[in-house]
């Protein structure tokens, strides 16, 4: 995930919503590295079912500053967003998950675009990880600093908190209640995805039958539809 040894810059990061009908994130720590790899890390303690898509506009976002004007294609920074999540997103019982792009119908080719998207499971097993990663799952966990790396991220926590500037990085009450209505329309959809995939089961149909019957009535394409059954079976 994280190589060991890599030095980290943390910073804080100015607002990036500056458009009043476009979505611009607000990243919770902003890092730059020695080799000048760019840094988003963000916390998450609900499980929305959006991460990936998240992950694709915070992406977004970094890619921005990752070549100057005059630059070749080649020079591209590495950026890196770091989801760390108090649970486990896929319910794979792994400590984290990279996200990668793959070409279609050839899995063992991967493709480098210079992103790279990790979900950290907090609550994994720290000690199947590398030092840095131990120490970053211990900080998060408990606050425990026990190296450069938590030393860095403590002090841009640190800062934030303090900042008196709050309203520059934070989302108003008015993106706030629109955020939290939209996760609830969404939890309820997902818990009639999940009840009705359940229900489908017992009455013997397949995961193909139950698959159609989810793009059919609940307006899912054939991956979204694949995605819900997969999660509540894991589960079941």
């Amino acid at each position: 995930m994280l190589k060991s040894g890599t030095l980290i810059t943390v910073k804080r990061e100015a607002d990036k919503k500056k458009n009043a009908v476009y979505h611009g994130p607000r990243f919770d720590v902003y890092a730059e590295d020695e080799h000048g790899t760019i840094y988003d890390l963000e916390m998450q303690n609900q499980n929305h079912h959006d991460i990936e898509k998240r992950m694709a506009i915070y992406q977004g976002n970094l890619e921005k500053q990752a070549l100057y004007a005059g630059q070749s294609f080649s020079e591209r920074r590495q950026t890196v967003v770091l989801f760390l999540c108090d649970h486990d997103v896929y319910n794979l019982n792994r400590v984290h998950y990279q996200l990668i792009p793959q070409l279609v119908g050839y899995p063992e080719i991967l493709i480098d675009n210079g992103e790279t998207n990790v979900i950290v499971n907090l609550k994994g097993d720290a000690s199947k990880q590398a030092a840095l990663n131990q120490e970053m799952l211990t900080y998060f966990n408990d606050g425990t600093v026990t190296g450069k790396f938590s030393v860095a991220l403590d002090r841009a926590v640190r800062e934030v908190k303090n900042d008196v500037k709050k309203g520059e990085n934070y989302m108003t009450i008015e993106e706030y209640a629109a955020r939290q209505s939209a996760y609830a329309r969404e939890e309820e959809r997902a818990e009639k995805e999940a009840q009705t995939i359940k229900g489908l089961v017992t009455l013997n149909l397949d995961k193909d039958q139950i698959i159609k019957f989810l793009i059919d009535n609940f307006n899912l394409d054939k991956q979204e539809a694949l995605a819900a059954y997969e999660r509540v079976m894991a589960t079941a």
